[in-house]
């Protein structure tokens, strides 16, 4: 135990984190009052430095994405981040604070868990994805000691599948949540498979293969499948969609291969958060140059307005990404392979491979209750599905009643929230969705947005999309619903907590 002076009152602004030096290891001060707290410096999430967090209500809060830690202990309190951050012993001599640093304390320590015990229940989650895995390891962090199984037609261990339209097509890292040792550390049984059936009578739900396992509880966190573009030629090779590790890893493959004979055409059909977050990572690649295609006049500006679409437009072109608009995809072209996109304006728009990136859909067309127009599946506050017993849904698939009305919602931060509310009511807890939707994106050529709140629709959107840092705000009924940022700002991390189970906020 080593025991280092690390600062002085009168150089902590209050409630301002402070980054010092202690011994060879960095750590974040926050002074309130005569009290000091010292935490871990990064973020677990992404390694943001937490020294341009924000402070409020005893809650540090990741710049970035928002993880919430306790600024007591550095307990996780809200995705994504997966760990705490680690608490240090401080200790105020008049002017002077010293804090104590175990040599071998971990910065990011797995939260505390129950694990594996002698309860005889078994819980079952289908998906391994945001919501079923957050729900998963939910379960054992509030105590719960049955079986876990969690089933997935993916790896044995959780992965981040955004990442596989990002960095991943790049670096060929993988973006795991977990490695094998600490599945194997929560107790969570990884059952390998795709659910085809449920019988809600009996508490069993069937899997392929003839595996049937039978329920105490059941979490439905399936997400979503890719749309495919049911036009001719779409079964020619060359061709893909990006759901999971598969289907990156053969379009990383495809490219490389290509590559070999010299330049690569890639030729992106839609432009929404895939499509475009595709297109700036395959963009930075030597020999690939790279078209988008959308049918649509600016790339997402029905979600946040044409200013945005036409920002997004001039970043990929100054980028060096031709985009294709108002060009609507009719065909794809080629003896056995793809050789080109067929348009409906009759032009012909060459490729050596095409990604379909237009849009996904709930895997729920195996269930035997009724879903909702979209796919996805109405769940009552709790999450609960009506009509069956036991049985929830969270994530992609789930429609919820919340302050910003009866939302579907594919953000993956909301499906991890999703994923922890469902595992507290699987426990009988009676809890509802108290948080605020919230996602970033987009690794786009200038930078990462980010979106607090959410709005379908608004009266007016208040700000311009302009310069290296802005905030737009969309507002609906004389509340503000929905703020779109580039840029980190207190303002906006403290707007998430406002925002948090009450909804929209009065327009100042």
């Amino acid at each position: 135990m080593t025991e280092h002076r690390a600062a002085t009152l009168s150089d902590l602004p209050e409630n301002d984190p402070t980054e010092v030096a202690v011994g060879d290891r960095k750590v974040v001060l926050v002074r309130q009052a005569s009290s000091v707290f010292a935490v871990a410096a990064t973020c677990p999430h992404k390694g943001v430095p937490l020294k341009m967090g924000a402070v409020k209500d005893g809650k540090l809060i990741c710049p970035a994405h928002r993880a919430m830690f306790d600024l007591e202990s550095g307990d996780l309190l809200a995705p994504p981040a997966c760990e705490s951050i680690a608490s240090y012993p401080v200790r105020v001599d008049g002017e002077d604070v010293y804090v104590t640093v175990e040599p071998d304390q971990p910065e990011h320590p797995l939260p505390a868990h129950a694990g594996r015990g002698d309860d005889p229940r078994r819980f079952v989650i289908l998906g391994s994805g945001a919501a079923g895995w957050r729900a998963a390891e939910t379960l054992r962090r509030e105590g719960f000691e049955g079986t876990i199984n969690v089933v997935t037609d993916e790896g044995p261990v959780p992965l981040d599948r955004t990442g596989f339209s990002k960095g991943y097509l790049n670096s060929g890292e993988t973006p795991a949540l977990r490695d094998e040792s600490t599945v194997a550390k929560l107790g969570i049984e990884v059952v390998k498979g795709r659910a085809t059936g449920i019988t809600p009578a009996l508490k069993t739900v069937n899997l392929d293969g003839g595996v049937s396992l039978d329920y105490d509880a059941l979490l439905i966190a399936t997400g979503c499948d890719p749309r495919k573009l049911d036009v001719p030629g779409a079964d020619l090779e060359g061709i893909h969609m990006i759901r999971g590790m598969a289907d990156a890893d053969a379009l990383r493959e495809d490219i490389e291969s290509r590559a070999k004979a010299g330049p690569v055409r890639v030729a992106i059909v839609g432009a929404g958060f895939i499509g475009l977050e595709a297109a700036t990572n395959l963009n930075k690649r030597d020999g690939v140059e790279v078209t988008v295609v959308t049918p649509e006049a600016r790339p997402l500006a029905k979600l946040f307005g044409d200013a945005f679409g036409d920002r997004l437009l001039s970043e990929h072109r100054e980028a060096g990404i031709e985009m294709r608009t108002e060009t609507r995809v009719t065909g794809f072209a080629g003896s056995r392979r793809v050789e080109a996109l067929e348009t409906e304006g009759g032009d012909s728009i060459p490729c050596d491979i095409a990604i379909v990136a237009i849009g996904a859909k709930p895997r729920t067309e195996w269930l035997p209750f009724e879903t909702l127009q979209d796919g996805g599946i109405g769940v009552d506050d709790k999450l609960a599905v009506a009509g069956v017993e036991d049985i929830y849904a969270a994530g992609d698939i789930a429609q919820l009643p919340t302050p910003w009305g009866d939302v579907r919602i594919e953000h993956w931060r909301f499906a991890q929230e999703l994923g922890e509310l469902a595992a507290r009511n699987m426990l009988g807890q009676g809890a509802r969705y108290a948080g605020t939707p919230f996602f970033w994106s987009m690794q786009q050529p200038n930078g990462s947005y980010s979106y607090t709140g959410h709005a379908e629709s608004w009266d007016d959107a208040r700000g311009a999309p302009d310069g290296d840092s802005f905030q737009v705000e969309y507002v609906t009924g004389g509340r503000k619903a929905a703020v779109l940022a580039l840029g980190f700002d207190d303002d906006l991390t403290k707007l998430t907590l406002e925002m948090a189970g009450t909804g929209p906020v009065a327009d100042a």
